[in-house]
């Protein structure tokens, strides 16, 4: 084969391999969406969007929420209710309309944000209860410890503090075993350092009811870690638990 044909197969190599490429997309999120990445858990993305993973799984109508796949797509706003960027208010004002030289372009509004909660809702005193019977040894205070530390013996009961429903029960490092309960309004509670659970994802749990046990955590001190996070953003979990 002359050099002439080997220039122009190398070439038609070249050009067939671009084409097959150029028909593998990679998934792009749109509005409102979340790309899944390798080693992502329905958990850490709704830690990270600051959803609950119920809703997330409602959304995006996941039928088995433990089975994620790299490049999946996810919804992480309501269908229908993703919010629009914000406006840029370093951008001139357009200019004003020809037919109406008097009207004045109308500068832009902020889009509406809801506050994060500086107390609980009166009404979750009353609904909800301890996760654990011990003492808390360690306190909240939204850096080195997002929760609270109850102390008690490795086997001692974990209970739901409300009615919910199980949104994760997996191994993380660093935390054992770990259970979530969706209360509804955009409110989890998290239980870590436990053993024995004793329900499933997605099952409905009541207040007070058993759902596992106190683990042995680190240095032979058995205690459960406990926290309460709201649209993904932990809260002292002492402002939404009845006084003791």
């Amino acid at each position: 084969m002359t050099g002439r044909n080997w220039r122009a197969c190398i070439a038609l190599i070249a050009a067939l391999t671009l084409a097959a490429c150029s028909t593998t997309k990679t998934p792009v999120a749109g509005p409102g969406e979340y790309v899944v990445q390798p080693g992502d858990t329905l958990y850490r993305i709704a830690s990270r969007t600051g959803r609950s993973p119920g809703e997330i799984a409602r959304w995006s109508n996941l039928q088995d929420p433990d089975r994620l796949e790299a490049g999946q797509v996810l919804r992480v706003a309501p269908p229908g209710g993703a919010s629009a960027p914000s406006p840029d208010a370093s951008a001139p004002p357009p200019p004003p309309s020809r037919a109406g030289g008097a009207d004045r372009p109308k500068p832009p509004r902020p889009a509406a944000r809801e506050p994060d909660p500086v107390v609980p809702p009166a009404a979750r005193r009353s609904d909800w209860g301890w996760p654990a019977q011990g003492q808390v040894v360690a306190g909240f205070n939204g850096s080195s410890n997002k929760g609270i530390d109850i102390a008690g013996n490795a086997g001692e009961p974990v209970v739901s503090i409300g009615n919910g429903s199980v949104a994760v029960t997996e191994t993380l490092r660093g935390y054992g075993s770990v259970l979530m309960v969706d209360h509804g309004g955009s409110y989890m509670s998290v239980y870590t350092n436990v053993r024995s659970v004793l329900v499933k994802q997605g099952q409905r749990v009541q207040r007070g009811q058993k759902i596992a046990e106190i683990g042995n955590a680190d240095a032979g001190h058995p205690k459960l870690h406990f926290e309460i996070r709201y649209r993904g953003k932990a809260v002292d979990p002492r402002q939404y638990l009845p006084a003791r």
